[in-house]
């Protein structure tokens, strides 16, 4: 069994497709199907269901693809403990976070690292955290940049930087005639005097209103929920949406009102904002960590750049990245 064959597998599993893999592998469609024909003949089995389309793995296919992605994550598993043989001159380091951290948070630490160490390879996985978890699991990423909960048996979980969740509210909603003074986006990054005096909302206040939720990510509607709930209340979705930053578009459209992480005021590079209402600790607060499994080995390279990356956070980087 060949990398080249695991390799080509998976990619076929992932796009669903022969013609769209062959794309992805920069091989000729005619080439790849015959490729899959030949292993599946070698195996004796079916690996794959072309009879609906998208076409999807067989149980034996589904198999192959499971020791695949375990052969694979152990191979390179295997390539980072020999390059650690050389110091930090070569390896891999395997990171794996939503589209938004990567974009807005990870940028000048990648950056960083890769003026250091220019001969380290940094691969990066863009999902969401219940894929990056299964991917943390099978060894298919180093580690993570994420929030939310992890089974201490099978995560190790180390806190990067606090997270904090405000009420969003548009400026030409009605609703900001009933509540208090508003923060603004300048007195969240700046922490000026009114930000730091600012008393918490209560969220019940607002438990009549449209929400604007997300369907998936770390900051998906059973957040919302969670949050809404224990203030005796079940929120109002008005609309359901992908990602974060339509829920913020949605919001400054008056759409509705939401949760939004400071996260998203910090590094979002918005030139508008809503009316930002801050909420109490225990509804508001969470952590950024840097997740890995429980145990698993980390190369040098990894833990290299875990360090820059916690170096970065403890001198405010990700703050001044905001500005």
């Amino acid at each position: 069994m060949t990398t080249q064959q695991l390799t080509y597998v998976i990619a076929v599993a992932e796009c669903q497709s022969i013609s769209k893999a062959a794309e992805k592998l920069f091989v000729t469609q005619p080439s790849l199907s015959q490729y899959i024909h030949s292993l599946e003949k070698q195996l004796g089995v079916k690996l794959f269901d072309r009879s609906v389309s998208p076409i999807r793995p067989t149980d034996a296919g589904a198999l192959y693809i499971e020791w695949a992605r375990k052969l694979l994550a152990m191979e390179e598993s295997m390539n980072n403990a020999l390059s650690d043989l050389m110091g930090l001159e070569k390896g891999t380091v395997r990171i794996g976070a939503s589209s938004f951290r990567v974009r807005c948070l990870l940028a000048r630490s990648i950056a960083a690292f890769h003026a250091k160490y220019p001969n380290i390879h940094l691969s990066i996985r863009e999902a969401d955290m219940k894929q990056l978890r299964d991917q943390i699991i099978a060894g298919e990423i180093d580690f993570a940049i994420g929030s939310g909960a992890f089974e201490e048996k099978q995560f190790h979980v180390e806190s990067l930087a606090e997270e904090r969740f405000y009420l969003a509210v548009s400026p030409s909603n009605p609703l900001c005639e009933k509540l208090p003074e508003p923060l603004s986006a300048e007195d969240i990054v700046q922490a000026t005097p009114k930000f730091l005096r600012h008393p918490p909302l209560d969220l019940a206040l607002v438990k009549d209103e449209p929400f604007v939720a997300a369907n998936a990510g770390e900051y998906d509607r059973e957040t919302l929920f969670a949050v809404c709930r224990s203030c005796g209340f079940t929120p109002d979705i008005a609309y359901s949406v992908q990602t974060i930053e339509t829920v913020f578009s949605f919001v400054c459209s008056n759409m509705g009102i939401a949760l939004l992480p400071d996260s998203l005021i910090y590094y979002g590079n918005f030139k508008d904002h809503p009316h930002y209402y801050p909420l109490p600790d225990e509804l508001a607060l969470s952590h950024i960590s840097l997740i890995s499994r429980q145990n698993a080995f980390l190369s040098k390279a990894s833990s290299a750049y875990a360090l820059l990356l916690k170096q970065l956070v403890d001198v405010g980087t990700w703050q001044m990245m905001g500005g």
